[in-house]
């Protein structure tokens, strides 16, 4: 039976440890691994001890990686899914990394929907539409995209667009018929609805006409 003859620091990369058996150099592992699998000098080391350890240090890569990536900007776990099945790591690895992050309060699809939500309205006001596909898009499942648009009823869309279209018709007359079709297509295309849009466009008008 082979044993573990040595776990020596690697000169290069202090937090790997090269690992020995019979003598000779066998594999390398971060020394997170040797500590979680409880690696010793003197225990045996087969086959099925090599793919422990080999399966550990890819759950480990896969989730250094995973971290890296939502350490730029929050991500859906579909995000993180695919990008991780992109990069060669088998499903039930990158099943076990998603897990793993889920747990650590990571990767939250809930958060990131509401906070999605949050940011367009403040920055680029968006209708539920608009919305509603952004999110889907990125693999959020339909409850948790419900959840995050709770907020924004018709009232609250109605302001967003108003406010929206003032904006874009500063400069503009918005009695011009072209100017009302421009309008209306560009709230349209931020997934405004054509009933919040009509009310907008008439609300505009009143407002111009009453200017003069």
């Amino acid at each position: 039976m082979s044993r573990i003859t040595a776990i020596e620091p690697q000169k290069r990369r202090g937090n790997r440890r090269s690992i020995f058996v019979d003598g000779e150099f066998a594999v390398g592992a971060h020394e997170e691994i040797v500590v979680a699998l409880g690696l010793a000098v003197g225990q045996s080391f087969d086959s099925d001890r090599l793919g422990e350890l080999v399966r550990a240090e890819t759950v480990r890569k896969a989730r250094e990686s995973a971290i890296r990536l939502i350490s730029y900007r929050d991500r859906t776990k579909s995000e993180v899914r695919k990008r991780l099945i992109g990069s060669d790591y088998p499903e039930d690895v990158v099943d076990e990394v998603e897990e793993q992050l889920v747990k650590a309060g990571l990767l939250d699809d809930e958060k990131f929907s509401r906070n999605w939500v949050k940011a367009r309205s403040a920055a680029k006001p968006m209708g539920k539409t608009r919305l509603m596909w952004e999110l889907r898009s990125k693999g959020v499942e339909p409850p948790a995209v419900e959840e995050a648009l709770e907020g924004l009823d018709k009232d609250t869309e109605y302001q967003l667009a108003l406010e929206t279209g003032r904006k874009k018709i500063q400069k503009s007359g918005i009695v011009d018929p072209a100017v009302k079709n421009r309008l209306s297509s560009f709230l349209a295309r931020r997934g405004f609805g054509w009933d919040v849009i009509a009310k907008v466009i008439g609300e505009l008008v009143n407002e111009k006409e009453n200017e003069n």
